[in-house]
């Protein structure tokens, strides 16, 4: 038997399958940075005053300290952090940190002042004011997949708190749910509307939860730093297989990575579903997410209590919380045998078409059946992993003689 441990919530559970049903362990050997390395990254992030923390993580807790703990204990001419800004979410955290910090200022993100900035893919796009009018303003987050926008951004998280901006995004990529990682038009978008702002730098991290840590982090221009990290997720958290499986189980990451059903589907299920499993041939997916904090969004709770059915035609339909997940979930669930260990009630998980289970020691049974030899590749944590198909040897040499 191979015992295999998967985070789940804040701690980390275990299954054991048998050696002879195991395919596969699709898990990323990426080395995290020490704090010294970070400190070494976050001296070249310099130019900026003000800070709008867009997502409240470890990791931006971690690049947070690097910045500002330097700035305290320094007295040199470099420019200083004197404003952080916060949006709704990351509030008590930011005020926080000001205050250990020594940090002047501290202001709330007005999401309801925003400023037209132009004509962006034919319409007529707006920015929050402060954003646009600020000088010298870096915006802070933590990166992740989503179906919506694919590798989420800087420039992605800010849109994402603006309705209408939202709405505007929803409508470029509906068609193409769930994006891939590299190919959004809503993240394109979300893009070139921050590029209306040439005194707004990012900082990008990604990171990985179970055990806290910050895997990589770069600065800049929004388009060439979301390109690096881009560069990185694809090459440093890559796992390639030699085929799609019918038989799948995951985890979703812990931590805020599987706080909600909603997070546990925009994080982790749809990369996972889309790159490692053969959807049309009734595969068998077993999610590990512990969603202690339930469905998560306005969409899932309409479908579950019947107040919304998703239907063929999106033209005329405005975006909601969570939209882009169920639409996306929607597309493909009736492909799969989906099962879940979850504290989600089981009502609500049988809405979804999973089949419920509450221990992780079931999650082997749950693909295969008792003396069956299938095989099972385990995905730990689905929401750090850009799995791609490994190229056959007979085609790398390219086509025979003629």
């Amino acid at each position: 038997m191979v015992e295999i441990w998967v985070p789940y919530g804040p701690v980390e559970v275990s299954f054991d399958i048998r050696q002879e049903n195991l395919a596969q362990i699709l898990e990323p050997q990426v080395k995290k940075l020490s704090r010294e390395e970070i400190d070494a990254k976050t001296i070249e992030f310099s130019g900026f005053d003000s800070i709008l923390v867009l997502t409240q993580t470890n990791g931006t807790n971690l690049i947070l300290d690097s910045i500002l703990s330097r700035q305290l204990s320094n007295n040199n001419n470099e420019k200083r952090v004197t404003r952080l800004i916060y949006t709704k979410e990351t509030g008590a955290f930011v005020r926080r940190k000001a205050q250990e910090y020594q940090v002047s200022s501290v202001q709330e993100l007005n999401t309801e002042d925003l400023s037209d900035v132009g004509t962006v893919d034919a319409s007529q796009a707006k920015i929050f004011s402060l954003v646009k009018n600020s000088s010298n303003l870096a915006l802070l987050t933590s990166v992740h997949y989503d179906p919506l926008f694919g590798l989420t951004s800087a420039a992605s998280d800010l849109l994402s708190i603006s309705g209408e901006g939202m709405n505007e995004g929803f409508k470029r990529s509906c068609d193409e749910l769930p994006c891939s990682s590299r190919k959004s038009n809503a993240s394109w978008y979300a893009t070139r509307i921050l590029q209306t702002c040439p005194n707004v730098s990012v900082i990008e991290l990604v990171e990985k939860s179970s055990p806290n840590s910050v895997l990589g982090t770069y600065f800049g221009e929004p388009e060439a730093t979301h390109a690096k990290m881009l560069d990185f997720w694809s090459r440093n958290l890559s796992s390639e297989i030699q085929s799609k499986s019918e038989r799948v189980i995951f985890g979703c990451g812990g931590e805020q990575n599987d706080r909600t059903l909603n997070e546990a589907l925009r994080r982790s299920f749809f990369n996972v579903i889309e790159n490692a499993s053969l959807k049309d041939s009734n595969a068998k997916i077993c999610m590990l997410a512990e969603c202690s904090q339930g469905l998560g969004s306005e969409a899932l709770l309409r479908y579950v209590t019947g107040r919304f059915t998703p239907g063929a035609k999106l033209d005329n339909l405005t975006y909601f919380d969570g939209l882009d997940v169920l639409l996306s979930f929607y597309k493909i669930q009736g492909e799969l045998d989906l099962s879940m260990i979850s504290t989600l009630p089981k009502y609500y998980g049988e809405k979804f078409q999973f089949k419920m289970y509450s221990g992780a020691k079931e999650a082997p049974q749950a693909v295969v059946s008792p003396g069956s030899r299938a095989k099972i590749t385990v995905i730990p944590d689905g929401s750090n992993i850009a799995v791609s198909m490994k190229e056959r040897e007979d085609l790398k040499a390219g086509p025979g003689p003629p």
